[in-house]
């Protein structure tokens, strides 16, 4: 999961009725945007002039206007990577590609095993694959069909996948690796995203203040909470041997214990210190300074190891049960730690005061 300045302008959208079309027999799969990059290549494939590519039939998809409206997409540049893999006259090589430029080109050489992807994400039931490994981290209450979100595929430019506000946007040919090994493994990490963040946002009390530190501090804890959970849907596959992502993640994961542990001490200090009085957590002015204090990855470390601590002690159930509140999961981490006994460290009491606090001043019981 990616964080986030897209991400608020998508549940902006959403929230405020942005349209999306429901083709495909009203299924929750919407390929649109990758079906339409693969007829603009195979246009520029074809040498068509410039004037005679119809860009609009790219930009205009519902997933590639999310990301034109979260300026995540600078369309010029688009057109202009695009016309350097595909175009029929361009002479480059491709040994000279780097970045998006070299991701299109994998596209293009993956372009047959990637529309019949398209194809088969149409006729293989992956929503019902997706719910299989995502509703056993749900409670019941949320695992209803309105609730389910949206799948969007399109070249995303990199192998990154997103998840948040009632939609999931994946990378084509990202999902299509992970699928060939799993299918819907990458979804469900999404979608438990996707879900679990809408219930945060209607369990908030409405008067808040959004800029209030205390509040940053209360939505990067949810972020952790979302990883920590999320993460045990997708990594204990992904990190098989047999994995197609088994090397860059062994890589991502090394040290993962020791960097956890130092990460959750840190936090226990400035909780502590927050209880005395919140003005210490003025000087983490927005979540990316949150995030370099005291996590890594978005949130993924340590929320991803006090994951594993929760579900080895066996009281993962006792979270899910309140999946949406982040200081559920700190807490039950602490049980988890107390439990069994383990050398891990633990919140203090002091800490668990003000996270006490913060559910109350942000919380609707």
């Amino acid at each position: 999961m990616q964080v986030k300045p897209l991400l608020l302008i998508i549940a902006f959208l959403v929230q405020f009725g942005f349209s999306f079309s429901q083709s495909m027999h009203n299924k929750k799969v919407n390929t649109s945007g990758a079906e339409a990059y693969f007829k603009i290549a195979s246009a520029l494939e074809k040498g068509d002039e410039e004037n005679n590519v119809s860009w609009q039939l790219l930009f205009q998809t519902s997933p590639y206007q999310m990301m034109i409206a979260g300026n995540a997409l600078d369309t010029i540049v688009l057109k202009s990577d695009m016309q350097r893999v595909y175009a029929a006259a361009s002479l480059e090589a491709t040994s000279s590609y780097s970045g998006k430029v070299s991701y299109h080109q994998a596209y293009k050489d993956n372009q047959k095993q990637l529309e019949s992807y398209i194809s088969l994400l149409h006729n293989l039931n992956v929503v019902d694959s997706v719910k299989t490994l995502l509703y056993p981290f749900l409670p019941m209450r949320l695992q209803i069909e309105e609730l389910f979100p949206t799948l969007f595929y399109l070249n995303y430019g990199s192998g990154e996948a997103t998840g948040f506000g009632g939609i999931v946007i994946s990378d084509l040919l990202h999902s299509y690796k992970i699928d060939r090994y799993k299918l819907g493994l990458l979804a469900a990490h999404e979608a438990f995203h996707s879900i679990v963040s809408i219930a945060f946002q209607q369990r908030l009390k409405t008067d808040i203040d959004y800029n209030a530190p205390s509040f940053k501090l209360l939505y990067f804890l949810q972020n952790v909470s979302e990883e920590g959970i999320a993460d045990l849907i997708d990594k204990p596959l992904l990190l098989q041997k047999n994995s197609p992502l088994y090397t860059e993640l062994r890589q991502l994961t090394a040290d993962e214990e020791v960097i956890s542990v130092s990460l959750i001490k840190k936090m226990d200090s400035v909780l502590t210190l927050a209880n005395r009085s919140e003005q210490i957590l003025l000087q983490y002015n927005d979540f990316t300074a949150l995030t370099n204090a005291f996590g890594k990855n978005g949130g993924h470390v340590p929320g991803r190891f006090m994951g594993s601590v929760i579900q080895k002690a066996g009281l993962l159930q006792t979270h899910i049960h309140t999946v949406e509140d982040p200081v559920s999961f700190l807490l039950t981490y602490n049980a988890a730690v107390k439990k069994t006994g383990s050398k891990y460290p633990a919140f203090s009491k002091t800490s668990v005061k003000f996270l006490q606090r913060l559910r109350t001043k942000y919380w609707q019981e």
